[in-house]
């Protein structure tokens, strides 16, 4: 079993993670940055990227760790085993996984003595609904709590206190993310976008798009004839008594105006989000641990970090691919190339946007800070298999045109990314 519809981490969920807002809002937290390792199939590619996960953390000499995944079954092998090695070296570690009653792990450890159980089921088994069975912010209070705790007491055993530094704070990167909300979302003839309002050319952005995947040359050029058709249907709040074929992904609209990733800054609508679905012509379901597909309001939990607020628009991009395709990563990544392309021309009227319209500015930043508890954060994705991957660095915040694949990129072996980078939407889940 791997990521499962009720644990998946969405884009959207990792652009908002509240594990990392959590650290990063904290004055007496030092919070060098985050950690992203895949999780792998073979088992001796597992311990060796395990290992060098926990070297790649312990080498940011931290008091604490906090690991999170978002899949169970097989992938709690390369949790227990991130767990272990950073425990062999002292190294006080908080674990984050879906347990309940189905999810025992397969493997355990002396060190996985501190464990939240994500499971918020009834049942306590896998229900096939998508943000149910994630972090939320309370999971993450609970956590950093526990380490705190347990950095204090070993602290107090050894004798040893946090150094008293004399050095000062200092910012290493800054991020303005400029909120521009929309409280309505609706079809019109031409693209356009202005104070709470923003107006979709569905045709001509879902023709834009056809054109794209038909075309399409230079990076992911042979994804261009797994695509038939593309539907796209604006969902109004409440409106989720609507059959959705299985759910890909939920996306962020956001474009990057100034800078990098991380840094800069990010033009942002909220009010509205994108939900990716796709089946093949034959109507088979993409299906990793299970298939969220049924009514919008029985296969996704709204309100979750992952998901849309039950008062949020939702640009619904429907991608049919062609037949057999929807059990290959190709198609799986054409589907995510083409609501990219959906996006471009929303994109660009969002980049388009006075800055003095804003109805809502956030700054978040990157600081050093010496003599504060150092914790790292290990966020753990998936890296094995049509439905199981992670690409990151696109170029627009989550979005997929220009990322890499964790799988090909990396070989699932880990990346170290700033707090900034994290939270401005450098990982894509494809999982």
């Amino acid at each position: 079993m791997g990521t499962s519809p009720s644990t998946k981490e969405t884009t959207l969920h990792h652009f908002r993670d509240p594990l990392a807002a959590r650290l990063a809002a904290d004055a007496g937290i030092d919070f060098p940055g985050v950690v992203i390792q895949a999780t792998s199939d073979d088992y001796l590619h597992k311990r060796f990227v395990s290992k060098r996960t926990a070297a790649l953390v312990a080498g940011q000499r931290p008091d604490g760790a906090l690991v999170c995944i978002d899949a169970w079954g097989n992938a709690h092998i390369d949790f227990a085993s991130v767990i272990e090695f950073l425990g062999e070296q002292g190294i006080p570690v908080v674990g984050l996984s879906f347990v309940g009653i189905q999810a025992a792990f397969v493997v355990t450890n002396p060190y996985m003595d501190s464990i939240v159980d994500l499971n918020k089921s009834l049942s306590g088994v896998e229900e096939g609904v998508l943000g149910d069975n994630t972090a939320v912010p309370l999971d993450a209070e609970k956590a950093v709590a526990i380490l705190l705790n347990k950095i204090r007491k070993k602290n107090a055993a050894t004798g040893r206190a946090l150094p008293d530094s004399a050095l000062p704070e200092r910012m290493l990167h800054s991020l303005q993310q400029r909120i521009f909300r929309v409280s309505e979302l609706a079809a019109a003839g031409v693209t356009s976008m202005q104070p709470g309002l923003l107006q979709l050319n569905l045709e001509g952005m879902r023709q834009s798009a056809m054109d794209e995947a038909r075309a399409r040359h230079g990076q992911f050029a042979q994804l261009g004839g797994c695509i038939e058709n593309i539907t796209l249907k604006i969902l109004r709040p409440g409106e989720d008594s609507v059959f959705v074929n299985s759910i890909l992904d939920v996306w962020p609209i956001a474009v990057k105006v100034e800078g990098a990733i991380g840094d800069g800054v990010t033009n942002l609508v909220e009010g509205a989000r994108v939900l990716l679905t796709a089946s093949d012509t034959e109507g088979f379901q993409p299906i990793n641990g299970g298939a969220a597909s049924g009514l919008l309001r029985d296969v996704m939990r709204f309100g979750r970090p992952g998901t849309p607020a039950p008062d949020d628009f939702i640009l619904h991009v429907d991608v049919t691919l062609k037949k057999g395709e929807a059990v290959t990563r190709d198609g799986i990544m054409a589907a995510h190339l083409a609501c990219d392309a959906v996006l471009r021309d929303a994109r660009a009227c969002l980049a388009g946007m006075n800055r003095y319209q804003a109805t809502e500015r956030r700054r978040l930043v990157d600081m050093a800070r010496p003599g504060k508890p150092r914790i790292a954060l290990v966020k753990m994705t998936s890296g094995v298999s049509a439905m199981g991957d992670t690409s990151m660095f696109p170029e627009h915040p989550g979005g997929f045109e220009g990322s890499r694949s964790v799988m090909d990129y990396t070989h699932n072996l880990p990346v170290f990314v700033s707090p900034t980078e994290y939270m401005d939407g450098i990982v894509h889940s494809l999982s």
